[in-house]
């Protein structure tokens, strides 16, 4: 019982607490914006709004002059033939109007679905290309469901609030714009009587919508905490594969579940009870008791009192639909709100207002008096003051113990953070001063884990130049010595490798990155402990595959080599953030104590973990 307790309190981070919760003003004018870029759809879907609200306030005036003009022939006991061909143009207009009615009707729905389902890809396209821009501590930092979850959702809510304005609310105002002028010109005491409800139903709406504002926040916290939690089991599934407790992780997310749906129940009966007290039957009651007497008192026919109950229609849709809305509409706005907030978040990554034009490097790169702290509540770990020099085509190898600050200087040198100190330089520039987009190009990575996506393996090799020929992506895999076994699969280059390359081996993975990275042809090589998590045989090959990348090319790699040591023209031992050796090898050995200590207790040709670890 405690244990189920303590997990049901378990808190996830949601992106409601990296995202500042600040009011957006301008959501409404985002979407008219992104609406109106569909101007003729929205010029006819007004025209056909505005036909069908004229089609449909003329009912309650045709029921006045029926009921009328049957009173009156059922008072002097006969009708005239003005009073029959009165009757027979009632039905035929009646008959027209209805036909106009549904066409109106259903060409409106069809222009709202066009120009809801258009905007609101253009928000999810929006959304995407600001998640790729968004800077890459801030992804690394949340997780990897978290800001999709908010482009999801605020493409769903695009959709819904855009049918709700363009189609509902629209209808409604302007059908009570036209009650009121219909009205009016039959009985300002009636159409006072009829409006006098407006007043306090919307007050006691809108009071409603203030009150449970914050609580619809906290439920839509929860649903985000459901979100992840599925997301982080379904991504983690071999785990659960090599474990008999399918029972405990599924109740473990019944937990998040339950709590948010029982969550958004309770919220929806409050917003029901305030349905329940709308004040539809008060309205009609009020009408037709004051109508009776009016009638009683010859102020006015008995047809003006059937049009006006009607006209409660018109008068009270306003009301029906905020009460119907408003519930759903105050989560749809914090989601597109939530968006745009991401929209205005301000990237620690800037990019240069002059970037310096290049057409190509050589790849000289230079680090002087660098230093780089983590956020504090993130981790204590900081770079300090870290300077060298790299020239072009030269191989410089980075060691030491983990958490020295290895991974940390080559996350500076392809960018993705910034120093919080000194300078970065390649060919003398200032990597701040470059556009990244076009720097990037320049920059090879093979990391320990490489992303691979659920493509064929010719498209993976593709990334590295999108626009590159079959035979040049052959030929780089040739070189990284994958050509081999992707000969070997079922469709050779077409063969599809599944959800993060999981139809293919650690080694396979790793040549596919090796070949991404040679076709990219870069200038500048980054390997990240490419080799480190495979057995000697496997090693071997795609070691093959790094010699030929780094070939002609300035090149930085975490070594745990002993061997890429020895042939890198310079190494760099590393602890706690600072530079504690420079140097070739045999140097090294005999001015830094830790990397003579290294070497010492090197295991087949590896480097060590740090042994008092």
């Amino acid at each position: 019982m405690k244990k189920k307790k303590k997990y049901a309190s378990t808190k996830v981070k949601t992106s409601q607490e990296i995202i500042p919760e600040k009011k957006v003003q301008g959501y409404l004018m985002y979407l008219f914006g992104l609406a109106w870029t569909q101007k003729k759809s929205m010029i006819v879907l007004l025209s056909l709004t505005v036909l069908g609200v004229c089609a449909r306030l003329a009912e309650p005036y045709l029921y006045k002059v029926v009921v009328d003009t049957l009173s009156n022939g059922l008072i002097a006991g006969v009708f005239a033939s003005a009073q029959m061909q009165t009757l027979i143009w009632v039905i035929v207009i009646w008959f027209f109007l209805s036909i106009l009615q549904n066409v109106t009707s259903s060409q409106a729905s069809y222009l709202v679905w066009k120009v809801g389902t258009t905007i609101s890809q253009k928000v999810h396209i929006a959304g995407y290309r600001r998640l790729l821009r968004m800077d890459y501590s801030t992804h690394m930092s949340q997780h990897s469901s978290r800001f999709a979850k908010i482009v999801d959702d605020a493409d769903v809510s695009t959709w819904e609030m855009t049918n709700w304005w363009l189609r509902r609310f629209t209808s409604a105002i302007l059908g009570f714009i036209g009650m009121l002028i219909i009205a009016l010109s039959v009985s300002w005491q009636m159409t006072l009587i009829a409006i006098a409800i407006i007043p306090p139903g919307l007050w006691f709406i809108l009071r409603n919508v203030r009150k449970y504002r914050a609580e619809q926040r906290r439920v839509n916290k929860m649903w985000e905490e459901k979100h992840e939690h599925l997301s982080d089991q379904v991504s983690n599934i071999v785990t659960y594969k090599l474990n008999p407790f399918e029972d405990i992780f599924l109740k473990r997310h019944e937990v998040y579940s339950a709590r948010a749906a029982n969550a958004q129940i309770a919220l929806d009966k409050k917003w029901r009870l305030v349905e329940m007290l709308n004040p539809d039957a008060f309205a009609r009651f009020l009408v037709l008791g004051v109508g009776i007497f009016f009638v009683k008192d010859g102020s006015i026919t008995l047809g003006t009192l059937f049009m006006f109950m009607g006209l409660l229609n018109e008068i009270l849709t306003p009301l029906h639909v905020l009460g119907d809305i408003l519930p759903q509409y105050s989560r749809r706005a914090q989601q597109i709100q939530r968006l745009l907030i991401l929209f205005e978040k301000e990237d620690s990554i800037k990019n240069a207002e002059n970037p310096v034009p290049f057409s190509k490097i050589s790849g000289e790169i230079g680090f002087h008096n660098v230093s780089y702290s983590y956020p504090k509540e993130k981790s204590s770990f900081a770079l300090q003051n870290i300077s060298f020099a790299i020239k072009p085509n030269q191989t410089l190898a980075l060691v030491g113990y983990s958490g020295s600050g290895k991974s940390t200087i080559m996350s500076l040198l392809v960018r993705l953070v910034d120093p919080t100190k000194g300078r970065i330089t390649i060919d003398g520039i200032d990597l701040r001063e470059f556009q990244p987009e076009k720097l990037k190009r320049y920059i090879g990575t093979v990391l320990q884990e490489n992303s691979m996506y659920n493509e064929t393996v010719g498209a993976n090799i593709a990334y590295g130049d999108p626009h590159a020929s079959k035979k040049r992506i052959i030929e780089a895999a040739q070189q990284a010595g994958a050509h081999e076994f992707i000969s070997k699969l079922p469709k050779g280059y077409e063969t599809m490798i599944g959800e993060r390359g999981v139809r293919l081996s650690g080694g396979e993975k790793q040549r596919i990155a090796i070949a991404r990275a040679i076709l990219k042809n870069p200038k500048i090589v980054v390997l990240d402990e490419p080799t480190s998590a495979l057995d000697s045989i496997t090693e071997k090959k795609v070691q093959e595959g790094i010699n030929a990348l780094v070939q002609g090319r300035t090149t930085i790699i975490i070594a745990h080599r002993i061997s890429t040591v020895h042939d890198a023209d310079m190494t760099i031992v590393l602890k706690d953030g600072k530079v504690i050796g420079q140097g070739h090898h045999t140097e090294l050995i005999r001015t830094c104590p830790t990397y003579k200590t290294m070497v010492s207790l090197q295991s087949e040709g590896f480097l060590p973990d740090n042994p008092e670890r």
